[in-house]
């Protein structure tokens, strides 16, 4: 999974790189957030920024639930997504709500300043 994402620490957020390849499994999701607790714990930040491509695949509904629900292995954390081609739907609103009921704010933006300027007005370091 390591060649489907890089994660580096960029002075005030956590900043992840998704490559075209990436894809969201649920098999493999503790892992994924298992790699951006440990950057979040080690550089003391819960801002983190994920860019790159729309995770490849189709997620039913009870996929996108368990997807927003792992976020909160990381306690107040926020996330900002800029992803290439992203369009909003049904489904990433669900993923916001369900991260929203375990204590994560999440945003999707069409471009990585804005994205950004969120985490970095909002979010404590």
């Amino acid at each position: 999974m390591d060649d489907e994402f890089k994660v580096e620490f960029r002075g005030d957020h956590v900043h992840v790189e998704l490559e075209p390849d990436f894809t969201d499994q649920p098999d493999r999701r503790d892992e994924f957030w298992e790699v951006l607790r440990a950057a979040c714990e080690k550089h003391t930040s819960r801002r983190v920024l994920i860019e790159g491509f729309v995770p490849r695949g189709e997620r039913d509904a009870a996929d996108v639930i368990d997807a927003g629900e792992s976020t909160a292995v990381i306690p107040h954390l926020w996330l900002a997504f800029h992803l290439e081609d992203f369009e909003p739907t049904a489904k990433s609103e669900l993923f916001e709500t369900v991260a929203a009921s375990r204590g994560v704010r999440v945003k999707f933006f069409a471009d990585a300043t804005s994205a950004l300027k969120w985490l970095r007005s909002n979010a404590p370091a």
